[in-house]
């Protein structure tokens, strides 16, 4: 038998340790896999309760009508959300532009009250460079 190097104690653990570092170990291994199965068997139950709640009072005519309903709302909900934003965008986009035309216009005007000899920094009305800077 092999002895034990020096300062190495052998150390007994208790049952529950040992089980609870057992069942430790493989949540840390198979915890991913855990939580995907408890979510699927949690949407199974749900839907199992829902349908028995519809169980006798409505056909699944009626059922995948009222889905589509619903479905049909939030894609309309969906479109009037996006087509206020590009309304919204487009508003912003023009006033952007008239200031910086108006803005450009009165810088324009400052450097040639302070010195008439001074070239301005070449930027069009549009905030864009000039064709010859290019």
């Amino acid at each position: 038998m092999a002895s034990k190097p020096e300062g190495v104690r052998d150390v007994q653990i208790s049952g529950w340790r040992w089980f609870l570092g057992h069942v430790f170990e493989l949540v840390r291994q198979f915890g991913n896999s855990v939580i995907w199965a408890a979510v699927v068997c949690f949407f199974v139950w749900e839907a199992g309760h829902a349908l028995m709640a519809f169980a006798g009072r409505t056909s699944i005519a009626n059922l995948a009508l009222a889905v589509a309903a619903k479905v049909q709302a939030t894609i309309m909900l969906s479109l009037a959300a996006t087509g206020t934003t590009t309304f919204l965008w487009l508003n912003e986009a023009r006033r952007h532009k008239n200031t910086r035309q108006r803005l450009t216009q009165r810088t324009e005007e400052l450097e040639k009250r302070l010195d008439l000899n001074r070239e301005s920094s070449q930027l069009t009305r549009r905030g864009t460079t000039r064709e010859e800077d290019q």
